[in-house]
């Protein structure tokens, strides 16, 4: 197996911080300096990473993906059964979700889709989160409808939907912690037809 290159090792040590920083400040406002300043490096270092800051953004997008799709592979490392798999990641959804605030990158990123490399990137996220929420939920339930009586692909973007509103509670305080935790949970296990604690 190939040894990461240097440069592929400081833009993954570097994404998060990136990440950060686009979610605080969004797009717009963001700024090459502002991402050199937090990164502790110097602009051209950022651009010998990516050629610009929409590239940058770009792969923000990217790395929010690939870090929850890594995070749901550690919760499922000891190949639990279908069903016990689907629970974990509730479980885990319900009180995890959001809490880095890079959901404000992909808000952002929606606020921006008239660029076409920015939809692109954005509807390619969602139909790969939509995918790996199909991988993990449609296993127990074979290839039909799940338990609750929704086909896979319905529920899996109703779990995404979920997330997205999640979210939003969180973005606004609609709901105090516990409560959206428990709302997240019971909701994701009423699409997938699991028993609500």
């Amino acid at each position: 197996m190939a040894r990461p290159s240097q440069t592929e090792e400081q833009s993954k040590r570097l994404l998060p911080i990136v990440c950060e920083v686009f979610s605080e400040l969004g797009y717009r406002r963001t700024t090459t300096a502002e991402l050199a300043r937090r990164c502790d490096v110097r602009e051209n270092i950022l651009y010998r990473l990516w050629p610009d800051k929409k590239a940058m953004f770009l792969a923000t997008i990217d790395d929010i993906f690939r870090s929850r799709a890594e995070k749901w592979n550690e919760i499922l490392a000891d190949r639990p059964a279908p069903e016990q798999a689907v629970d974990r990641i509730i479980e885990y959804e319900s009180h995890h979700q959001g809490e880095h605030g890079f959901y404000r990158v992909v808000f952002t990123a929606l606020t921006e889709i008239d660029d076409d490399d920015i939809r692109v990137a954005v509807v390619g996220m969602y139909k790969r989160f939509h995918q790996l929420v199909c991988s993990q939920i449609k296993p127990g339930h074979g290839s039909g409808d799940l338990e609750s009586g929704l086909p896979t692909e319905m529920a899996a973007w109703g779990l995404v939907g979920l997330a997205t509103v999640s979210n939003i509670i969180r973005e606004l305080k609609l709901l105090p912690p516990r409560q959206r935790e428990r709302m997240f949970a019971s909701v994701a296990k009423c699409l997938v037809g699991g028993e609500i604690s």
